[in-house]
Formats: C-alpha cells, structure tokens, sequence
C-alpha cells in the first residue's frame, strides 16, 4: 500500500515524541535481527514506514501503538491499518524492551510483566486465573499455542514448548513441555471402523 507522505511522518512524530522511544528502539533491531533486512543507517525510518504503516507487520505494528499509549487512538483512525492485531493486557511501564512477535494471530497477552527480549508465537494466551496472571522473565521463548496462566512466575532464559499449558512457577534456564501425545489406542486394518 502506498502512503502518503504526510500520514507517514505523523507515524514518524509519534515514534520521535514517545516516551518508549528507547525500548521501541530495541524491539525494533530485534524485528531487523530476526528479519535480517534491516539498511544501516537509516533502519529505523525506513521500518517506521515500511513496516508499521504498510502492508505486512501486523504484529509489530500493534506492539508500537500499544506502547505509545493514547496517541494510539489517533493513528488507529487515520489509516485501514491501524488496527491493533493483539491483545495486551500488561502495563507498559511492564513490558519489556526487545519483545518480538512471531505472527501474533489468535494471541493475547495479560500478564503482570513479560521482560526483556522475548520472543512469542501466534496463538499464545498468557491470562488469567482468579485474580492472577503470568510474570515472565526475561530471554523466554514461547512455542506456539502454548498457555500460561494464573501468578505464576516464570523465570529467565525459559523455552515453553508449542501447545505447553502452564500452571505453576517455571524457574530459570528451563525448557517445559506438555506431555508428548501417546497412544491410546491401536486400529486393526482389516476392521472396518
């Protein structure tokens, strides 16, 4: 989609006036990191209005209007893509630096903190259970479909493994997953079912 410029610099005005300017940064040489596309020089402009405001990047777009608070509402209103894709549910001053979404569909995240660095998949809920949600630390990597809920803690440098339910504190420098899928039961082939 072609933007005009005027649109495209007011995208530029709210990422230069955030106060998350600093972690906005970070979470954007993460993107370039993980994409491997990023120009020297002049990576962060040519994201800003690559990425954010064209089509693609549904996922990172949403995670820069969650943190530039209340100017949010105003971009969301001048562009078809200013829809926030995610759910969050984590105060902002809590969410740290670094964060990247890997197609972030079906995914909502409350949480009391998620640290610096972490990587999360599509269909992933972190929610609550009673009055309790997760705090993650920081490095966590969480699989696809995998579910955390309730106070529970978990610690750094965790890898939660793809369609994981957890429900109690994983501590650092693990890697947790659900129980592998077993047979419950064999099918003769001559029996028609």
């Amino acid at each position: 989609m072609a933007l005009s410029l005027p649109i495209a610099w007011i995208w530029v005005l709210a990422y230069k006036t955030s106060s998350q300017r600093d972690k906005i940064d970070k979470d954007l040489d993460r993107f370039c990191q993980v994409h491997n596309g990023c120009h020297p020089g002049n990576r962060r402009l040519y994201y800003m209005l690559s990425e954010f405001v064209g089509d693609g990047g549904e996922e990172f777009r949403s995670l820069f209007l969650y943190r530039i608070g209340k100017k949010r509402h105003f971009l969301k209103h001048i562009m078809p893509h200013g829809a926030i894709l995610l759910g969050f549910d984590v105060p902002r001053d809590k969410l740290g630096a670094g964060l990247f979404i890997q197609h972030g569909y079906c995914t909502d995240l409350s949480a009391r903190e998620i640290g610096e660095n972490c990587w999360i998949n599509q269909r992933v809920t972190l929610g609550y259970k009673g009055d309790g949600c997760p705090t993650i630390g920081n490095n966590v990597t969480i699989g696809v479909g995998a579910v955390v809920i309730g106070d529970v803690k978990i610690g750094n440098n965790v890898r939660i493994g793809a369609n994981a339910i957890v429900v109690h504190d994983v501590p650092d420098n693990c890697t947790v997953c659900s129980p592998a899928a077993t047979i419950v039961k064999r099918h003769d082939p001559s029996v028609n079912e």
